[in-house]
């Protein structure tokens, strides 16, 4: 980050405030054992990163010890990234309850996962433009927006992903995930579907590959862009999939929200689910459900 010599200046040209409690002033590094060895908790690299970027690069079980928040200013360059960096499989990301806050820009993100058995729980994110984004090499859950041509060539490998018990408040995208087996459970989001990019119709959640379960989640739709329509759930290639025991809310209008859209998913089951939208569930011609009591 560039700071101007004049010093009385800072404060009208500082474009980006990066905001940490009081607590903040940790050793620098990207993590620090916690006590009695239970997990390694997260800090900012300074050195390295001149906004708040949590990496783990290795194995392992990591937690936070404090909230962390990114405010970009309106109009100011540099307000792409995310907050957790994971690159490594095997790890482990308990937030302890903390909340990762992002304000004045929905080109950041909470986390960033790439690697196989990746789990997160426990936590807040706030704000951002993407939640959680996991994926394993070739698995990318990009490639799945509803505007994009289905791909009949993706191997999915066993990445074995959980997100569970976090909530997510004034998201565009909570979750999306990419792989098989992948597990998206008990958590709340609030996701604002005011979202009208190129890559099609929002969503809350995209879950990309077969045989996920997606279970026990508490939806709140809002916003949507007038004539567009929303997805609370969105599934691609999801042979096998199970969707159960999830409620989906819409705060105002209900016309063009969807509870589930399903693309290029076979043998789908769905149970025991609560969904307000104006349109239950949508398949395409290549998808197929079955329900369940």
């Amino acid at each position: 980050m560039n700071i101007p010599h004049n010093t009385g200046a800072v404060a009208a040209s500082l474009a980006l405030a990066i905001v940490l409690p009081a607590i903040a002033q940790q050793p620098v590094g990207a993590a620090a054992p916690a006590t009695a060895g239970a997990c390694e908790v997260l800090h900012w690299d300074r050195a390295g990163f001149d906004k708040p970027t949590l990496s783990i690069t290795r194995a392992g079980k990591y937690c936070l010890d404090q909230d962390y928040e990114f405010a970009c200013a309106p109009l100011a360059h540099g307000c792409m990234g995310h907050l957790i960096d994971i690159g490594a499989s095997n790890v482990d990301v308990d937030f302890r309850g903390h909340t990762l806050r992002v304000s004045g820009t929905r080109s950041f993100s909470g986390v960033l996962g790439n690697g196989r058995n990746i789990r997160i729980h426990h936590g807040r994110i706030v704000g951002a433009g993407k939640g959680i984004v996991l994926s394993d090499k070739g698995n990318s859950p990009v490639g799945a927006y509803p505007a994009l041509p289905v791909s009949t060539t993706d191997v999915f490998t066993a990445t074995g992903f959980v997100v569970e018990h976090m909530q997510f408040s004034d998201v565009r995208t909570a979750i999306m995930v990419g792989g098989s087996g992948n597990q998206i459970r008990d958590n709340r989001i609030d996701a604002t579907l005011d979202n009208t990019a190129p890559g099609g119709p929002p969503f809350a959640l995209l879950s990309y590959g077969p045989a996920a379960r997606i279970e026990r989640n508490t939806f709140r739709l809002s916003d949507l862009t007038p004539g567009w329509k929303g997805y609370a759930m969105y599934l691609r290639s999801a042979d096998g999939t199970l969707v159960a025991s999830n409620t989906v809310q819409v705060d105002g209008a209900r016309a063009g929200t969807i509870g589930v859209g399903l693309s290029s998913s076979t043998d789908v089951v769905l149970q025991s689910n609560q969904i307000d939208t104006k349109t239950a569930t949508e398949l395409d011609e290549r998808s197929s459900v079955r329900q369940s009591r």
